[in-house]
């Protein structure tokens, strides 16, 4: 087995490439034993996942580190590129059928009702409070609007977890695989789908780039077409809300990890931005 490259990985976990003679393979591995327990649970996820159209990389085995009894697991290696770069240059017309598969494929049929949903989220809240104690007034305004709105209705599902346009996948075949499934705090497929207007909203993979005027279009009517398929499900509007504070959640959580100018500027637009949304 030969080692050929690390790849781009979030920080808790290490994914690098592999070639073990007769295939190339992705393995990925825990940063440290304390993050076993989220891998595994990661793993569990992709292994689980089951749509009609759309995949997810094939793992191979797991296992422990006999060194350092960090966990770890391999997968299907794709050769492919991140929805955030294929919306460069996706046909206008194909956009809204690829959003409707990608909705297709998450649980909203499978949610169902959790009676501890806002306790989960009010208690994540005023963690993130703590956090944001030193905050600007954009952020604690918008963390009362937080504290202040009812999380019980929404439902729990299963998730991807971290549905951004860059963990969404095309082939040459223009095949779609989910990559990069990440334990949740909660999981609904609600997440799912702020995670995807994180992108298509906010732009949030391209925050460090000029986003073109064709790029821009895209993105809006990804966004519409997303948001087309919720308003057609039973209190659909008031399901679009309630993924805007979910957004809105998401935006605060990064907050405090936020080690550039630029990025500080882009989430406090895109606070204001989901705020003006949400009064709407």
């Amino acid at each position: 087995m030969a080692f050929l490259k690390t790849l781009s990985g979030h920080s808790g976990c290490i994914v690098a490439l592999y070639d073990d003679g007769e295939k190339l393979f992705v393995k990925k591995r825990s940063g440290n034993i304390d993050y076993n327990r989220r891998l595994r649970k990661q793993m569990i996820k992709q292994r689980l996942f089951n749509a009609e159209n759309i995949f997810a990389p094939v793992i191979y085995e797991k296992g422990y580190d006999v060194d350092d009894g960090t966990f770890y697991f391999s997968m299907q290696y794709l050769n492919c590129q991140s929805l955030a770069s294929y919306m460069n240059c996706i046909r206008i017309k194909e956009i809204a059928q690829f959003i409707d598969d990608l909705f297709e494929a998450l649980c909203v049929e499978e949610a169902k009702i959790n009676l501890e949903a806002d306790e989960i989220f009010k208690a994540k809240i005023g963690s993130l409070e703590k956090a944001l104690k030193n905050g600007t007034e954009v952020e604690k305004y918008a963390l009362s609007v937080l504290k202040n709105y009812d999380f019980s209705n929404i439902p729990c599902s299963p998730c991807h977890g971290d549905l951004t346009t860059e963990n969404i996948l095309i082939t040459n075949d223009k095949k779609i695989y989910l990559i990069d499934f990440l334990d949740s705090f909660y999981n609904s497929w609600m997440i799912d789908i702020a995670k995807l207007l994180q992108d298509l909203e906010l732009g949030w993979s391209y925050r460090h780039e000029q986003i073109s005027e064709n790029l821009k279009i895209r993105l809006l009517i990804g966004k519409e077409a997303l948001l087309e398929n919720i308003s057609l499900l039973e209190d659909g509007d008031e399901k679009i809300k309630q993924i805007y504070h979910i957004l809105l959640l998401n935006v605060l959580r990064i907050v405090p990890y936020t080690k550039d100018k630029e990025t500080e500027i882009f989430l406090q637009n895109s606070i204001q931005k989901i705020l003006k949304i949400i009064a709407q």
